[in-house]
């Protein structure tokens, strides 16, 4: 038997798959204790079979993309089995003894946005329990002046026994402590009051502390779903600030020191808007483009400059020179954003060549900044370490490079080096409904420098008293965010340390200083053991960051392997899960390397040395609860079947959860319409296949229609599939190789069924499997070439899909009746359960072919899939590009 649960905690949900409804979590607890902005999160869950069999569970963990992992155990049969954090390249491949016929290892759910993964497989005995527990640390990030702690919320049923207590201790008072209420990752308008949480408690036992807690009963799980409450469990909070040094802390020898001063008026800019107006952003993303431009020229400051450049295969300045902010300035370059029209090549490096020249050539001035703001959604038709290089050539005079990837197929490597690069920030921005709101947001964070040049002194009696020491330099400090600086005390016989940050700002020269009074010491450092060395920990995570941001920005592979081992180092010493090592997982009978899928970033940093293997880098994913999924519908390995699948007339052949056999149905379509398949914004996999005409008629008269071309994309991918090629990102592959394809966390497998046909199979890394079949009219009677595709594997698609096939994937379906007409033929009246609805579709018992192999199936065949089945309205289906 098989099933899975998961378990999200920062973190967004995992659909997993089940042969088995007899796992249940029995209890879920999540303890978060935040001191001085570490946050310490252990996960606890206990999950019984009441199978009189053995069943073999899945555990994911979803994690902030900041977090390290730094604990795993598990209890089984009242044994504890710590894991052991190993280096990457030397740890085990997972293990097969397990596994039963059919099974895929180490396959996880679509993680959200920002985030790692962490999964490993476990059987559970007979009428037995095991309890996972999970522990990752995180240095929390001040943004938009508060510091955010989330847990998402996902356990997929209802929990008997579930809480959260979070517990913050700070140095200073805390001026804010709010719980808003359960939502998802979409960011929302942020002039809207989202209210307060009415199930949390927060308690505060001094100014310096407050104590959360959150244990919503079995009924108020129930009151959003049968499946239990899910979304994002949010913390926001701030502490006292004032314009001065900051706040150091000393534990154990190593210092920590916060540096978010308050006060400060803006630096003023010159700012300049690089926006890609390419053929790629049509449609959606050119509108959200201009949205996001309209809010940020209303935000600029009265002392800044600016002007905007819009780039395809030609780039054009909206002015001759920078133009100071006033109403006129704001209202015509507002006109100008709202005509951006969508066209041509990405030459994204005569754009930056033209626009870096152009700042340079803006009279230096002390008192200002000079940025730009460079958004692309696609690949430079120019390579991208030409353009790099070119960059580094032109900017000779320090311009700020701040960069966003809009979007699955932008060139996320080039814009992170880009930026890094150029003392800059990158962003990758998700397309989804909020895509203008995340370009404000990142606009928002970097707006309002308020400091610039800054260095760090830490002075005792004679000379510095540090060694071991993060960054003590830093280019610009924005109002709203914090700087954090950690390092080793020197000697032990230190007692006080003068600390002295000097920068510029609006207003010219600062110097700020603090006294910190070592012997104070910080008080209740007891349990858990890990923070008997908080400082150390915090020291030590801060050093591994930056070892690896420092490795992205290298191009020299000899630098950066230095960097890498450097980072590895201290990974192991104090047993952190980074992009260089695996946790090894101790079970009864074996060892297994627990599934560790990083995000964009962490892949960059890593030197060709170091690269992980391809079972170490499948997949992609945001963080967690402990989750358990009942059976999805669609997918049952044991039996051969498949999920979902169209082919010709459009015709579609579903398997429902439930069902004997098989839901067959049409849809009617025309030629050069494109149907939609699937959309799932949580794992980022969309399906759209293109019509194509025949010659030949239907039964009813009607030219007969196929599906001529296939783009299925996914977070870094698309590709493109016709019946005479494939292109992955642009680069063509062949029907004809038989090797295996892996890039991007995607596995491609073509495989040979005939002389000119083939089928491919293609693994997301994400529990989403497609396979394609590729039917060739030589050779045949048929008068085109065409696909059929369907969905071998379903369980990463999310509850939110839409689509033909992606609508059907959380639908369940019970056969109620079946009767007989005169003529004896055997007809199925059916009810379908899903978005809190419920439909009946009747169908009658046929024979039809089946998409893949080609074999007749005996199915039920839906006369009117429209009713009842699936939406009335075919348009909904109806997509306007292939890219939609």
């Amino acid at each position: 038997m098989d099933a899975r649960f998961t378990c999200l905690v920062f973190l967004l949900f995992t659909v997993v798959n089940s042969k088995s409804n007899n796992l249940e979590i029995s209890s879920l607890h999540v303890q978060s204790d935040i001191r001085y902005r570490f946050a310490t999160t252990l996960v606890t869950s206990t999950v019984a079979n009441s199978d009189n069999k053995s069943v073999e569970a899945k555990f994911d963990v979803t994690l902030p993309d900041a977090a390290f992992i730094t604990e795993f155990v598990m209890e089984i049969d009242g044994q504890l089995y710590p894991g052991e954090i190993n280096e990457k390249e030397k740890a085990k491949k997972k293990y097969e003894t397990a596994k039963k016929k059919g099974q895929t290892a180490g396959i996880v759910s679509q993680k959200p946005r920002h985030t790692n993964r962490f999964s490993v497989d476990v059987n559970i005995a007979a009428e037995s329990t095991v309890t996972f527990n999970l522990t990752y640390q995180e240095l929390l990030e001040r943004v938009y002046g508060e510091y955010e702690h989330i847990i998402y919320i996902d356990p997929g049923q209802i929990v008997e026994d579930f809480k959260i207590d979070v517990a913050i201790h700070e140095s200073r008072d805390i001026t804010k402590v709010s719980v808003p209420p359960i939502r998802n990752d979409i960011i929302s308008d942020s002039s809207i009051d989202e209210g307060k949480n009415a199930l949390v408690t927060i308690d505060r036992p001094t100014t310096k502390s407050a104590m959360i807690h959150y244990a919503p009963t079995t009924d108020d799980q129930k009151q959003q779903s049968d499946q239990g409450i899910s979304g994002l469990f949010v913390i926001e909070y701030d502490v006292e600030r004032k314009f001065d040094g900051g706040e150091v802390l000393v534990v154990d020898g190593y210092f920590v020191h916060f540096f978010a001063p308050s006060g400060m008026k803006p630096i003023p800019k010159d700012i300049l808007f690089i926006l890609d107006v390419s053929g790629s952003m049509s449609g959606v993303k050119i509108l959200q483009q201009r949205e996001a431009m309209d809010k940020i020229l209303q935000d600029l400051n009265e002392e800044d400059r600016f002007n905007i450049m819009e780039f395809s295969s030609h780039s054009k300045l909206w002015q001759e020179s920078l133009v100071s902010v006033n109403s006129n300035t704001t209202q015509n370059a507002r006109e100008f954003s709202q005509k951006m029209n969508a066209n041509g090549g990405t030459r994204a490096n005569d754009a930056l060549e033209k626009g870096i020249q152009f700042l340079n050539n803006v009279e230096f001035d002390s008192q200002r900044i000079k940025l730009v703001v460079f958004l692309t959604d696609g690949r430079a038709e120019t390579a991208s370490n030409t353009i790099l290089k070119n960059v580094k050539t032109y900017n000779t005079k320090g311009i700020t490079m701040f960069s966003l990837a809009f979007g699955n197929n932008a060139d996320y490597t080039f814009i992170k080096k880009l930026a890094v690069q150029n003392k800059g920030i990158a962003r990758r921005i998700f397309e989804d409904s909020d895509s203008s709101l995340q370009i404000k947001g990142f606009y928002d964070e970097i707006s309002s420098a308020t400091l610039r040049n800054l260095t760090f002194k830490y002075l005792g009696k004679d000379d510095e008293v540090v060694e071991n020491v993060t960054r003590l330099n830093f280019d610009t400090f924005f109002d709203g965010k914090e700087l954090i600086i950690a390092g080793k005390m020197s000697d032990d016989n230190v007692n006080e340390v003068d600390l002295v940050v000097t920068g510029d700002g609006s207003d010219g020269h600062i110097e700020l200083s603090l006294d910190s009074d070592i012997n104070k010491g910080v008080p209740e450092l007891t349990k858990p053991e890990d923070f008997h060395k908080i400082t150390e920990r915090i020291w030590a995570y801060l050093t591994i960051k930056q070892l690896l941001e420092s490795a992205i920005e290298v191009d020299n592979a000899e630098e950066k392997t230095q960097l890498n081992q450097r980072a590895l180092d201290l990974s192991l010493k104090y047993k952190f899960v980074t992009p260089l090592t695996s946790m090894v997982v101790t079970k009864p009978d074996e060892k297994d390397v627990g599934s560790f899928e990083e995000n964009e970033d962490a892949q960059l940093a890593l030197s060709s040395g170091s690269h992980m293997t391809s079972s170490s880098i499948q997949h992609r994913g945001q963080p967690g609860i402990a989750a358990f999924r009942p059976p999805l519908p669609l997918y049952d390995l044991s039996r051969g079947s498949y999920s979902g699948g169209a082919g010709g007339d459009p015709h579609f052949m579903v398997r429902m959860k439930g069902l004997e056999l098989p839901v067959c149905f049409n849809i009617k379509t025309k030629n050069g319409e494109i149907l939609q398949l699937l959309k799932d914004p949580v794992s980022g996999v969309t399906i759209n296949a293109g019509v194509v005409e025949s010659t030949a008629r239907n039964e009813h008269g009607d030219l007969k229609t196929f599906f001529g071309e296939l783009v299925l994309r996914a977070p870094s991918v698309e590709i493109l599939v016709k019946p005479s090629s494939i292109y992955f990102n642009a680069a063509s592959l062949s029907w004809d190789d038989k090797d295996v394809f892996r890039m991007e966390n995607v596995a491609i497998i073509v495989k040979f069924v005939g002389r000119h046909d083939r089928t491919m199979t293609i693994d997301f890394g994400n529990d989403i499997i497609v396979t394609i079949r590729r039917h060739m009219k030589q050779d045949t009677n048929m008068a085109l070439s065409y696909l059929n595709i369907y969905i071998e594997k379903e369980t990463g698609i999310s509850q939110f899909a839409s689509g033909v096939l992606g609508e059907l994937v959380h639908k369940s379906t019970k056969l109620f009746q079946i009767t007989l007409d005169n003529q004896g033929n055997e007809h199925g009246h059916f009810l379908e359960v899903g978005d809190g609805h419920a439909y009946r579709f009747y169908t009658n018992l046929d024979q039809k072919q089946n998409v893949i192999t080609g074999e007749d199936t005996i199915c039920w065949n839906v006369p009117q899939p429209m009713e009842g089945l699936l939406d009335e309205n075919i348009s909904k289906y109806i997509v306007p590009d292939m890219h939609a």
